[in-house]
């Protein structure tokens, strides 16, 4: 069997300090570039072209558009992070949910994930009496996606796409509505479905390796 796809390649081009949002300080960063390739069995062969630029904070590991470069506190770009923060948790939340099971992997990954890319940290109490509210008024996916959207760049896109399909898989099964879910998103994001199709091989190949990994 010949399998063949795509994936991005990452490199730096340049590197220094920022006023980095996330961490609200003066910290290191790599501006990446991000170059897709065709694949043979995996191996990146041909270059296919630019698939985007990021910002990458050297400290926390958040992700930014290139113009976060620009970014002082005083600018109002804190309502994008808030934003943002909203978007990554219900999204997360409404992940775990798509099953129909809460499963305490699930919760334990949806827990690091809003703490990693939010500015306050979540307790597993808070967390779920916010998974009760949304259980009681479930809100589409769209509600703070769509409003993130537009500041979000392509690996932005994928992070988010990333973090979603972690969830789906922390409790060791990844179920047709879940990805059903991470496709809603994708659309939401505006991401094209070759972008999503490759993630998703890439995430599924990552996954059996793990698998394979961990039975022997």
């Amino acid at each position: 069997m010949i399998i063949f796809g795509t994936r991005g390649v990452k490199s730096t081009i340049k590197e220094g300090q920022f006023d980095c949002p996330q961490c609200e300080g003066q910290k290191r960063y790599r501006h990446r570039k991000v170059t897709k390739f065709f694949t043979l069995y995996f191996i990146p062969l041909i270059p296919l072209g630019s698939a985007g630029e990021y910002v990458e904070c050297m400290t926390c590991k958040g992700t930014f558009v290139t113009k976060v470069l620009n970014y002082k506190r005083s600018t109002g770009n804190d309502q994008f992070l808030s934003e943002y923060e909203k978007a990554m948790k219900h999204t997360m939340v409404l992940m775990m949910l798509a099953d129909g099971i809460i499963d305490d992997n699930e919760m334990l990954m949806v827990q690091k994930i809003v703490n990693k890319f939010g500015h306050n940290d979540v307790t597993l109490p808070e967390l779920k009496d916010y998974v009760d509210e949304v259980q009681r008024n479930p809100e589409d996916v769209s509600t703070y996606l769509k409003k993130v959207t537009p500041g979000l760049n392509e690996h932005g896109k994928e992070v988010i796409v990333k973090c979603a399909y972690a969830v789906a898989a922390s409790d060791g099964h990844v179920d047709p509505t879940e990805i059903a879910l991470i496709h809603k998103i994708a659309e939401v994001m505006e991401m094209s479905s070759s972008h999503l199709k490759g993630i998703l091989a890439d995430m599924t190949e990552k996954d059996k390796k793990k698998n394979t990994f961990s039975d022997n």
